[in-house]
Order: C-alpha cells, then sequence, then structure tokens
C-alpha cells in the first residue's frame, strides 16, 4: 500500500468518527429539549389558570336559557270568532290566581298589564292531576283538577266540578260558578298555572299511556287537547312552576339537584312544555325565565307563593312573549 493510500484511508476514518459524534451531540440536544418541554408543561398544568371566578361575586344572570314555546293562533281559527271588542281573559290554576282575593295576585297583574277584562277561576290548593282515573269522594281534590276542569268547560256538564268543590271550600264554589258563566265564545285567552301542590305530593310524571290523568304529562296532554279542539279561537298559554322549592318538610330543595320523589322540579316543567307542545299549546317557562333560582328570594314567599312582585314580574315576562288583541 502506498503512503497516500493510507493517509486516505485515516482521513476516511476520521470524518467518519467526527459525524457519528455530531449526531449523537443532536439526539442529545433533542432529548434534553424534550425533557425540559415536558417539565415546563407539567408544572404549568399543576400550576393552572386563572378563570377569572370570583367566589364572592354575586350575580343576577342566570345562564340557563328559559324552554318557551310560542304559538301563535292562525288566521283561520279566529276568522269566525265572535267579538265585543275588548280583551277578555281567564285564567285557571291554583295559589299564583287564588291568592290574595282579586288584588295582588297573578290575575291582577295580567288585568294591569294587559289592560284586559280577567275572569279569575283559579282554586287555592288544587292540583294537575288527579290520584284516580275516576272521581270519588274520597279524593275531593281531584274534582277540581285540570282535567276535570277543562271536561266540564269542553262539554258543559259541571255537576262533578260542583259538588268536588262543595266539599273543599266556599272559595273553590266561588271559582266554578264564575267559570260555569263564562261566556267562553268571547274568551280572547286561557292563561293556566300550578305552583307545587303536584310536586310535593309526589304526583307521577307519566306512565304508560300519554292521556293517563294521574300524571302530570298526561293530565296537561290530555286537558289542553280537548280545550284546543273544542275552541280553537281561543290562545291557550301553559305557564310552568316558578323556581321554588318548599317541599313537606318546611326546607328549601334546588330543583335542578334533589329529587323528592318523583323527578327534580325541573323534569316537572319538562313534562309539562312537552305536553303542551304536543297538544299545540303556548308554554313559558317561568322556572328558568321569570322567576329562576337568583330572583325567587325576591319573588317568593317562603320559597313556595308567589308574592306581588313576582306576580308583576311573571305578567311582565307573558307580555313580552305573548300579544293579544281584542
Amino acid at each position: 500500500m502506498s503512503r497516500s493510500d493510507k493517509r486516505s484511508k485515516k482521513t476516511t476514518v476520521h470524518d467518519k468518527g467526527k459525524g457519528e459524534g455530531i449526531l449523537q451531540i443532536v439526539i442529545l440536544a433533542v432529548i434534553i429539549i424534550l425533557i425540559v418541554a415536558i417539565i415546563l408543561m407539567i408544572r404549568k398544568w399543576n400550576r393552572g389558570q386563572d378563570s377569572g371566578y370570583d367566589p364572592d361575586e354575586v350575580t343576577t344572570e342566570f345562564d340557563t336559557e328559559p324552554n318557551d314555546y310560542i304559538l301563535p293562533l292562525n288566521a283561520q281559527d279566529i276568522a269566525d270568532k265572535a267579538s265585543d271588542d275588548k280583551l277578555t281573559i281567564l285564567t285557571l290554576g291554583n295559589s299564583p290566581f287564588a291568592d290574595s282575593g282579586d288584588d295582588n295576585n297573578l290575575a291582577y297583574s295580567l288585568k294591569k298589564i294587559y289592560d284586559a277584562d280577567v275572569i279569575n277561576c283559579g282554586i287555592e290548593d288544587s292540583y294537575i292531576s288527579c290520584r284516580r282515573s275516576d272521581y270519588s269522594d274520597e279524593d275531593k281534590e281531584d274534582g277540581v283538577s285540570l282535567p276535570y276542569i277543562a271536561r266540564a268547560m269542553v262539554t258543559g256538564d259541571y255537576s262533578t266540578l260542583k259538588r268536588a268543590a262543595g266539599l273543599i271550600s266556599d272559595q273553590a264554589t266561588e271559582a266554578v260558578d264564575r267559570l260555569e258563566n263564562v261566556d267562553l265564545r268571547y274568551v280572547d285567552a286561557i292563561v293556566i298555572m300550578y305552583d307545587l301542590e303536584d310536586y310535593v305530593d309526589h304526583r307521577p310524571l307519566g306512565s304508560e299511556s300519554a292521556t293517563d290523568i294521574t300524571s302530570i304529562y298526561g293530565a296537561v296532554r290530555g286537558s289542553l287537547e280537548e280545550l284546543r279542539k273544542a275552541y280553537p279561537y281561543i290562545r291557550i298559554v301553559y305557564l310552568s312552576q316558578p323556581a321554588s322549592g318548599k317541599t313537606i318538610d318546611d326546607f328549601y330543595v334546588d330543583g335542578d339537584i334533589h329529587d323528592i320523589g318523583q323527578g327534580l322540579l325541573s323534569e316537572y316543567v319538562t313534562f309539562e312544555l312537552e305536553a303542551s307542545a304536543t297538544a299545540g299549546v303556548s308554554f313559558i317557562d317561568i322556572y328558568y325565565g321569570a322567576v329562576n333560582v337568583d330572583v325567587r328570594d325576591k319573588y317568593l314567599v317562603d320559597d313556595y307563593h308567589i308574592n306581588d312582585a313576582g306576580a308583576e314580574a311573571i305578567a311582565s315576562y307573558v307580555s313580552r312573549l305573548i300579544t293579544l288583541n281584542p
């Protein structure tokens, strides 16, 4: 081997060793960078970041959208309606209308905000649903529940309604007498609202039958369908319960969290919405709308009944969603 060949071989070996050394340095640098990056990410995750949440902040903003379902009447429905050039509203339900006599309840607030004649037929402590499928004096409250009221209005037979009311109270009797004498040809709107009676009494939400009046869904759907079919020219509006929470044990429960027997209060509202929509009737979500958990202390008495300010807030909320013309 010549001297030049030996020199060339040495150069090749040297260059190869130098290249391998540089590659090892690059790989080591990459590994170090990765390790440092992982350490920094772990420290950031452990430390977290400022969300801006202030546990001491007081806010009146409610972060759940109301589930209002507004269905106006069409021109064909009201084409042949009798008119007396005044707005007449019929109210059905329990304490939102029955409390405080003729003043300072929801019926009175609706009368003021709509400048309407309001026929108040609310019955105190009455229920949406029934305990029995057929009426019995043993459960006399069934006789003034929503299904029996709707049936009497449709058939004109008020015998069961009057019998049950006579067994319950003078207030119930007066409300039924008033209802029997309403000329429904001139009624422009029926507004229905019940409070917590069914919820507190653990009435079931639904059953195998869609028209089972012993369940909330069946009682609401069946009643509204009957009224809608018999009086297509009347605007029917069903209002949900407010975000109240007094139970049979007289303590407050959050209707979105605590199930006191047959479901969350918010689930009662959902079932009523579904029943109203199926029946083709407008539904106004008071629970997430006018009287939600953020303002319940302002608008409710003992976490149960609507006070004067609550009645005005509900009437105002309804008027923003429902336009009524005489």
